[in-house]
């Protein structure tokens, strides 16, 4: 898939809001105490003068959308990008190349130039990106050129008059206006053909507009940075998308279940549940389960050979084996810290599981890569979160294009692989992606809020780097149940390695 990171990158790959209105006082002349999830040496400790805004300053208003920088100056790693309107609560100012003004260390963390913010009086106020309204599940309108031979059109731009005044142009203008032949209006709107849409193409639909008779969806906005106008299709070419409703479920504190646990998926495809019975072997029907329905396994019963048959999950209520998914775990990735959150993937099952340290805290279904695709075992981190990201890819024969993917969580920069949001099927607990991890629209949104970095209200991206690493990423299957770490969450392994306590006895 393919992330646009900036307007000009792109790579390929795998195929309502609130406002914070808590107190902001000035800043004390010296820093506050460390905040122990932020990485060490973040904040200088030394004291420092408060940063000079006026007399009632309770935050800094971005003029634009701004990068967030780990460190100030320009050449600091970029962790994030807060967008234009967005007030932000501050910490201190200190020079840095790259900027007129001093830089400012926001919160949650960060620092960002001084020439891009101004005081305001009012607290620091930040929405959620992207925003959704009431009964959303996306943020917007979707769906899929499915017309053969269809193209994206543009409109046409008016042609260049001959600057030569002539004598009849110069009357007409002193004249007074008698007539509609007298008042130069605007020429009527034109569409002209730019390109052929040519694979899988998913649309977002900004606009609709009527055209000569005909309704077209616009699915791109202008861009004054390249200069590109927006495009047009056909609304007749596309069939909208109806996003999935499905959704995982909380586990640990909330529900009391642990692992290993399931999800009901019936043994014939065509079964839309399963009826459940008050014996491990044969007895009453108890109730039906609709297919992927979360359930406990409190017992096992199984045959001579430890071959599961059924799964106890209530008081005198049973499963059958061969109608469930089960998720059985494996031994966390290595030196995690205490509580830290990580995610891990069982492709076999289809079953993903967020943890907090030994904890699991939601679990869901979902779509990994498909039998052309699959995606690729090993132990990743956040490396790029963005609100939403355009995607494409040329697989084999399988082009495709996916327009605006909410919620996209990038996990390996080699491979472009990343949990995100599918709007466009309901196959969830079924391998089809282009390498990706699919997730329904409830739960990417859920994970993409809950995993690290953190995105505060107000920003449209966050960055994980080697010093404030992003969440571990497992991918695994039974023929690779431990895989290695794998590109920056292979650096913070050996980072952690390096700064871990020596073993009594060992070198």
């Amino acid at each position: 898939m393919r992330p646009w990171v900036l307007p000009a990158m792109v790579a390929l790959g795998c195929g309502s809001p609130k406002e914070a209105p808590q107190r902001q006082e000035r800043p004390p002349t010296a820093p506050p105490r460390p905040d122990p999830t932020e990485p060490a040496g973040q904040l200088d400790p030394t004291p420092v003068a408060p940063p000079e805004f006026p007399e009632g300053t309770r935050s800094l208003e971005l003029l634009r959308t701004a990068s967030v920088r780990l460190d100030p100056g320009e050449g600091g790693k970029r962790i994030g990008t807060v967008a234009i309107d967005t007030r932000v609560g501050w910490v201190r100012t200190e020079p840095g190349k790259g900027c007129t003004k001093p830089w400012v260390e926001i919160r949650p963390r960060g620092w960002i130039c001084g020439d891009l913010v101004k005081p305001s009086t009012h607290p620091p106020f930040g929405r959620e990106v992207p925003m959704l309204d009431r009964g959303e599940l996306v943020p917007g309108t979707y769906g899929k050129v499915t017309a053969a031979h269809s193209v994206t059109y543009q409109v046409e731009k008016p042609k260049k008059e001959d600057k030569k005044p002539t004598r009849k142009k110069d009357e007409r203008k002193a004249r007074p206006v008698t007539s509609t032949k007298d008042v130069v209006g605007k020429p009527e709107l034109k569409l002209v053909e730019v390109r052929p849409l040519v694979g899988s193409v998913n649309v977002r639909d900004y606009e609709e507009v009527v055209v000569g008779g005909k309704v077209y969806w616009r699915i791109s906005q202008p861009d004054p940075k390249t200069k590109t106008d927006p495009e047009y299709v056909l609304r007749q070419a596309i069939t909208p998308h109806k996003p999935s409703v499905y959704k995982g479920s909380r586990l640990g504190d909330d529900t009391g279940w642990g692992v290993p646990f399931a999800f009901v998926w019936p043994r014939v495809v065509g079964w839309q549940s399963v009826y459940t019975t008050n014996k491990a072997i044969g007895g009453g029907t108890n109730r039906q389960l609709p297919a992927r329905t979360p359930i406990p396994i409190l017992e096992v019963y199984a045959n001579a050979k430890a071959v599961p048959i059924a799964y106890r999950i209530a008081d005198n209520e049973w499963i059958p084996a061969a109608d469930v998914r089960v998720f059985k775990p494996v031994a966390p990735p290595p030196l995690l810290e205490k509580g830290e959150r990580w995610i891990d993937v069982d492709v076999d099952s289809q079953i993903l599981v967020a943890y907090e340290g030994d904890v699991p805290v939601y679990s869901t279904l979902v779509s990994s890569g498909g039998k052309e695709t699959p995606t690729d075992t090993g132990i990743y981190r956040m490396w790029l979160k963005e609100s939403e990201a355009d995607m494409a890819g040329l697989n084999g024969e399988d082009p495709y294009s996916v327009a605006t993917v909410p919620w996209t969580q990038f996990f390996s920069p080699e491979k472009n692989l990343a949990l995100h949001t599918a709007y466009w099927h309901d196959q969830f607990g079924t391998r089809r992606s282009h390498g990706c991890v699919n997730l329904a629209p409830r739960d990417a949104r859920w994970l993409y809020f809950w995993s690290d970095p953190q995105v505060p209200p107000g920003w449209t991206m966050a960055a994980g780097v080697v010093e404030a690493p992003g969440s571990v990423v497992r991918i695994r299957t039974k023929e690779d149940p431990q895989p290695e770490a794998r590109g920056y969450a292979k650096k913070v392994l050996e980072a952690r390695q390096r700064n871990a306590p020596a073993t009594p006895g060992k070198p």
